[in-house]
C-alpha cells in the first residue's frame, strides 16, 4: 500500500512537471524541424518519456529517478528476510544440507522417549482390587444385573440415610 502511494506521488509530479512540456515539444518539433539531437537548444524525449532543455533540467530528472529507485530498493526485503521466509534459498548445497540434518535431528529428539534409570528403587504397597474394566450396559448378564440390583437395594436399606418420613417414598428395584 505504500508503494503504490509513493509511486503514485512520483508521477503526479512528473505529471504536473510536464503537463506543458509536451504541447512546446510538439510545436518546437514542427517549427525546426527537430530530429532528435542533442543539441542545446533544443529539447529531448528519452526512453522514459522525460524532455529537458538544459543541462541542469536533466539533473534535475536524474536525481528525481535516483530518488524513486532508492525508495523502491528501501521499500524490498532484505536476503535474510527473504531466507526466513523460504522465498530465497541459502547459499549453497552443504548449508542446505547441514540446515536439513539440524531440523530432522531437533524433530526426531522430540519424538524419543528418553528413560532416566536410577540405583535406588522406592516400593509402596498397593491394596488389591479388581482392575477388570466395567461391562457396559448392553453386555451385562442376567445374573450381573441381579447383582447390581441387590447390592443397590441393601445399600438403600442399611447404608443411605433417609429421613424417617421420606422412608416410604424409597424406590426398591425388583430382586
Amino acid at each position: 500500500a505504500l508503494a503504490s502511494r509513493v509511486r503514485r506521488k512520483d508521477t503526479l509530479a512528473l505529471k504536473l512537471s510536464n503537463r506543458h512540456a509536451p504541447e512546446k515539444d510538439a510545436r518546437e518539433d514542427k517549427s525546426s524541424g527537430h530530429t532528435g539531437g542533442r543539441t542545446p537548444g533544443h529539447t529531448h524525449q528519452g526512453s522514459t518519456g522525460l524532455t529537458w532543455q538544459s543541462r541542469e533540467q536533466w539533473e534535475a530528472i536524474r536525481t528525481q529517478i535516483g530518488s524513486a529507485l532508492t525508495r523502491r530498493l528501501s521499500q524490498r526485503p532484505s536476503a535474510e528476510e527473504l531466507e526466513q521466509r523460504n522465498i530465497l534459498q541459502p547459499k549453497n548445497q552443504v548449508d542446505r544440507q547441514a540446515e536439513v540434518r539440524e531440523i530432522k535431528r531437533r524433530l526426531t529428539r522430540k519424538a524419543r522417549k528418553i528413560l532416566r534409570f536410577h540405583e535406588y528403587v522406592e516400593v509402596t504397597t498397593a491394596n488389591d482390587y479388581d482392575r477388570r474394566a466395567d461391562k457396559p450396559w448392553t453386555k451385562l448378564t442376567p445374573a450381573d444385573k441381579a447383582a447390581i440390583r441387590k447390592e443397590l437395594n441393601d445399600f438403600k436399606s442399611s447404608e443411605m440415610e433417609v429421613h424417617e418420613d421420606s422412608r416410604i417414598y424409597t424406590r426398591f428395584h425388583r430382586p
